[in-house]
């Protein structure tokens, strides 16, 4: 316990914010641990990694908004995003009205990486998850989304 408040203080966290930073990261090592295999499987660098989420998540997007979303050149993203394209995760469609658009978009290949890493994490959570109590879920999915909304509205500004 002594070497865990050290370790708060040298990382600069306030006393009173260290319970729950400690809380988030034994959280994040224990979910973590299931999926490290996938993620060596993967064998893809952090950026190619972020490039596929936002792809994933959003849907198809063009070089430039993709760049725009990582503070990036779009020079940058196309390299990333020309090695996604070599091992299959995602493909450019050109645009029907612009041609001089290309889109990135996921494949199959790509959107399975995601649903496998859902399924590692659904898998291990859904029995920790049932043994809370009603009233403790629903509280804990309140202040996750919270918490979210936090992160995002500072990565908004």
């Amino acid at each position: 316990m002594r070497k865990a408040k050290a370790y708060g203080a040298r990382l600069g966290i306030p006393v009173e914010l260290r319970p729950v930073v400690a809380a988030l990261q034994r959280f994040t090592a224990a979910t973590a641990i299931q999926s490290m295999e996938l993620w060596l499987q993967l064998d893809l660098t952090m950026p190619q990694f972020a490039a596929l989420h936002v792809i994933w998540r959003m849907g198809p997007i063009s070089g430039r908004q993709l760049a725009a979303h990582f503070g990036v050149s779009p020079a940058a993203v196309v390299k990333v995003c020309d090695r996604l394209e070599a091992r299959g995760y995602i493909e450019r469609v050109r645009d029907t009205i612009d041609r001089r658009v290309q889109w990135f978009q996921i494949t199959r290949h790509g959107a399975a990486v995601f649903q496998q890493l859902v399924a590692l994490k659904r898998e291990h959570l859904r029995p920790a998850l049932k043994n809370l109590p009603p009233d403790d879920r629903e509280k804990l999915a309140s202040m996750l989304n919270t918490l979210a909304d936090q992160i995002e509205a500072l990565h908004a500004t």
